[in-house]
């Protein structure tokens, strides 16, 4: 089980680099940081986004006591709804506490960029296909 956590950190923190890397235009927070600063910033982000998928994914490991999340449509449903509420959640307080800014390029939904919304599942999902199907 360490070796499957540490494959859905890795592979999650390698992907969420590459998305913060490509999205962080969207931000006129990200724009506006000299380099040191903003690698600092995408890399601290990447390993925050890496632990919450394998944290969301311990939970329903736990929850339904079924490794393979994808072998259960169930579990990966409840993993879906897990990591949307939390990055609609994050995001509205990131938003509230003016960690960062939208530039004028971010499409919203619900008061939340969907980029950020969109994350966690999207590179949730990816992570867990590489480690189970790959």
């Amino acid at each position: 089980m360490i070796s499957i956590l540490f494959q859905v950190f890795l592979i999650s923190f390698l992907l969420n680099l590459l998305w913060e890397v490509i999205h962080s235009q969207l931000y006129t927070t990200c724009i506006k940081l000299p380099l040191k600063k903003f690698i600092t910033l995408i890399i601290k982000a990447s390993i925050c986004d890496g632990l919450w998928i394998t944290l969301f994914f311990l939970i329903s490991v736990m929850i339904f006591k079924n490794v393979n999340i994808l072998a259960n449509p169930t579990q990966l449903f409840v993993f879906i709804l897990l990591v949307l509420v939390f990055s609609y959640i994050d995001e509205k307080i990131s938003l509230r506490m003016k960690r960062w800014k939208y530039s004028k390029k971010m499409v919203r939904v619900f008061g939340v960029g969907i980029s950020p919304l969109l994350e966690l599942i999207i590179t949730g999902m990816l992570t867990l296909f590489y480690v189970f199907l790959i």
